[in-house]
């Protein structure tokens, strides 16, 4: 399957991903915006806190080691997106959420379908 169709099939998925960091990396810029460094912190603490959260409200046991690892990779793209655009607010958590869909998608097509994008 080429990424174009995996997209296609999944794009409420895709949507609502693209949403929430959207969001998150939005509040945590309007929290932080004085600094680049702490706006990527706050933005992958965040995301890890609502996806605590939300296994939590599920019922489903937290590995810690999986939400630290989702939590770094929120803070890297955070600060690429704070890196490549810091004049808006909503610039930034838009670029940062296009950034965080680039191995968001790849991740889940090798996880869905054993293979990566071509």
């Amino acid at each position: 399957m080429d990424i174009v169709g995996f997209a296609q099939a999944n794009s409420a998925l895709l949507s609502t991903v693209f949403a929430a960091v959207f969001v998150i990396d939005y509040f945590a810029n309007v929290m932080t915006f004085n600094s680049r460094f702490s706006s990527a912190i706050v933005t992958g603490v965040i995301l890890m806190a609502v996806l605590a959260g939300t296994l939590f409200a599920i019922g489903e046991d937290i590995a810690w080691q999986p939400l630290a690892l989702a939590g770094a990779l929120m803070f890297s793209v955070a600060y690429l997106g704070n890196l490549l655009t810091f004049s808006s607010k909503v610039i930034n958590a838009f670029i940062t959420a296009v950034i965080f869909m680039i191995p968001f998608i790849a991740g889940m097509m090798y996880l869905t379908t054993g293979s990566l994008p071509y």
